[in-house]
């Protein structure tokens, strides 16, 4: 990932953080900015911009970074908890293909910022050996409040963690996640105080059609978090599909973990009881930001985004790992050989899925070529693809034919008529192949709808000479003596 050298791509046309329409870092502080904004995430690119480095792989160093750092965290939650295969479910985690758009697409690094604070909002809060605990869980909760609004979850995950750690829970036992509930609430309607003024410019949608929404993306978010064998920075999202039962409601994806919850009903005392009601609702409860929310391709088409998976990603994992280890460790001997043969082949499937989504995104030319072919309707991918294409070298075979060349040119030209160097470089490409017809209705387009420069001018004026249109070509440069003469 850090040899790619794309970032920020003109071609995305989704604004993904709202550093990219900041001048400067302060702004990121003002009252108005904190309540909608991450000031700490926005900082930081401000920041890196700073490092005399190449600013790509700067970017993304920071993400992995802060990546491993989550799943270390995570490690130590799990570690507090005394559950099992504590450390399988944290490298199953740090090596997981779905957290690859947040580490990759620029504008996504809140997550990881606001997964860090939850993590170790919920190790402190889990922990709570003194005062100084306490404190440090009341602080990383309301920076993560501040920052993503799945954190509001905080105070009830940290009463489930209470719940499984007591063998005797009484009422006094969840006393110190009170004062986490009024934070929460204060900071709830202090954020949404803020934002009541604001004008949202989203797709309007009936309750229906956004239950419909909600349920597609619950349904993809736990696809790709347990089977994630279709690897992808943008899904596409299938308008057509209907997650619904009964009287029009988008139920289904949700309805799976019912039975899960009726049996944790009749066996609430038991501890393995707790500890899946403890990941289950946990994943549930940090998921349910991300699946309200509709992601965007890069010209703007509504699309999943696994990004707005990655808060909740180490839940689920941590409830599917610890839990199978549970399972197995509990057949003794025989279980050992049976749990390092099972993670191993696990973590082999896994790093090879990673892996080669990595490679495919990390050359800009493979990048786009897979975007455009999974996206054949949008023309950003393509022109982006074009531009990627690298020069070659004499006696190379070229990476596109010059027939697929002007297949592209015309599908991107069709929808934006107005990129005049792309109809410049199809005008050279029909020159090129023999095609005089085309490129003549190609090089009069762009004379007549633009005003190009004194050297695309002789270009076109040498193109009409060798066509036999002499006297067009005298007045094409007749333009350029003009322009020289005004100039």
């Amino acid at each position: 990932l850090l040899s790619s050298d794309i970032l920020w791509s003109d071609y995305d046309s989704v604004e993904r953080t709202p550093f990219q329409s900041m001048e400067r870092w302060q702004d990121a502080w003002t009252l108005d900015s904190i309540r909608q904004n991450d000031p700490i995430t926005i900082t930081s690119y401000f920041l890196e911009q700073a490092i005399p480095l190449p600013a790509p792989a700067v970017h993304r160093g920071i993400n992995i970074l802060l990546h491993i750092f989550a799943a270390i965290l995570l490690l130590k939650i799990l570690e507090t908890l005394k559950l099992p295969a504590a450390f399988s479910a944290a490298l199953i985690f740090a090596l997981h293909p779905a957290t690859i758009q947040t580490l990759f697409w620029p504008g996504y690094r809140t997550e990881i910022i606001s997964l860090i604070c939850i993590l170790s909002a919920l190790y402190f809060g889990s922990r709570n050996r003194n005062a100084l605990d306490y404190t440090a869980t009341i602080l990383l909760t309301t920076i993560a409040c501040l920052i993503h609004p799945a954190a509001f979850a905080l105070p009830i995950i940290l009463a489930l963690i209470i719940l499984n750690q007591e063998r005797h829970v009484h009422a006094h036992s969840f006393n110190r996640v009170l004062p986490l509930i009024c934070l929460c609430l204060f900071l709830a309607v202090w954020i949404n105080s803020g934002n009541s003024g604001i004008e949202t410019t989203a797709e309007t949608l009936s309750a229906t059609e956004r239950l419909n929404h909600v349920g597609q993306n619950m349904a993809h978010f736990s696809r790709q978090a347990l089977v994630p064998i279709n690897s992808a920075l943008f899904h596409p999202f299938d308008k057509g599909a209907n997650y619904q039962i009964g009287a029009q409601m988008s139920l289904l994806p949700f309805l799976l973990f019912v039975p899960f919850f009726i049996l944790i009903a009749f066996n609430i005392r038991k501890a393995w009881a707790r500890a899946i009601l403890l990941g289950l609702s946990a994943y549930l409860l940090l998921i349910a930001y991300g699946t309200s929310q509709d992601g965007h391709f890069i010209d703007g088409e509504i699309a999943h985004e696994d990004h707005y998976l990655y808060v909740a990603l180490p839940m689920i994992l941590a409830l599917v790992i610890t839990a199978f280890g549970r399972l197995i460790y509990n057949m003794g001997v025989a279980g050992k050989p049976l749990w390092a043969m099972g993670c191993s082949l696990l973590l082999f499937i896994e790093i090879a899925i990673t892996g080669s989504f990595a490679y495919s995104i990390a050359e800009p030319t493979r990048m786009w070529t897979v975007m455009s072919e999974r996206w054949p309707n949008a023309w950003q991918p393509q022109a982006a693809l074009l531009d990627s294409i690298p020069q070659t070298e004499e006696g190379e075979a070229p990476l596109f034919t010059n027939k697929e060349l002007i297949a592209m040119l015309e599908t991107i030209l069709e929808k934006r008529p107005d990129l005049v160097e792309k109809r410049k470089t199809l005008a050279r490409i029909f020159a090129e192949e023999g095609q005089r017809t085309n490129a003549l209705r190609e090089y009069k387009r762009i004379l007549r709808e633009t005003h190009p420069d004194n050297e695309f001018l002789e270009e076109a004026a040498r193109f009409l000479d060798k066509t036999g249109l002499s006297w067009d070509a005298t007045k094409t440069r007749e333009r350029k003596t003009k322009t020289q003469e005004h100039l």
